[in-house]
């Protein structure tokens, strides 16, 4: 009888210290889409601000226009592709390659025409994760003056 009680509380144990294999690490909870939305940038667009974090720490960043109310992209403000790292609770975004609309007169353009901006300094933006992997908060650099951050959401893959 005590040998059954002893393999028992061994049983519950053991299964009780397994890890349960359903939780993502966090180099895979972090993977997706996180969007930002201006919809007071004018009467009849919104600004969409979206970071897409791949497989093979790949990042993409990039700014585009709707209609208000519609799914349609209509051109694009930025776009940047570069390298991310995952460092605790914090996503470091390095871009490499960044094209920037620059015209103020131009509010958007399609995304092939958007010149591409050539700099010889680093361009890397700080991230706070959310302990859930659904927000990211930007992290304002010692010395920096910035606004009270509003978090990128993560969102469904952007179509359009």
């Amino acid at each position: 009888m005590k040998n059954r009680f002893y393999i028992l509380i061994a049983l519950i144990a053991l299964l009780s210290s397994c890890k349960n294999e359903d939780e993502l690490s966090p180099s895979k909870a972090v993977l997706g889409v996180y969007q930002k939305v201006d919809v007071d940038f004018n009467d009849e667009l919104s600004l969409f601000r979206t970071f897409e974090l791949k497989a093979g720490n790949k990042v993409v960043f990039q700014g585009f226009f709707r209609e208000k109310g519609e799914s349609e992209i209509l051109g694009y403000q930025f776009y940047f592709e570069g390298t991310y790292t995952l460092e605790d609770d914090v996503v470091v975004m390095d871009y490499e390659n960044t094209f920037v609309l620059s015209d103020p007169d131009i509010t958007y353009v399609p995304k092939e025409e958007l010149p591409q901006i050539e700099r010889d300094f680093t361009l890397d933006d700080r991230y706070k994760v959310s302990e859930d992997y659904q927000e990211l908060s930007y992290i304002c650099p010692p010395n920096a003056f910035c606004a009270p951050p509003v978090p990128f959401v993560k969102v469904p893959p952007i179509s359009g």
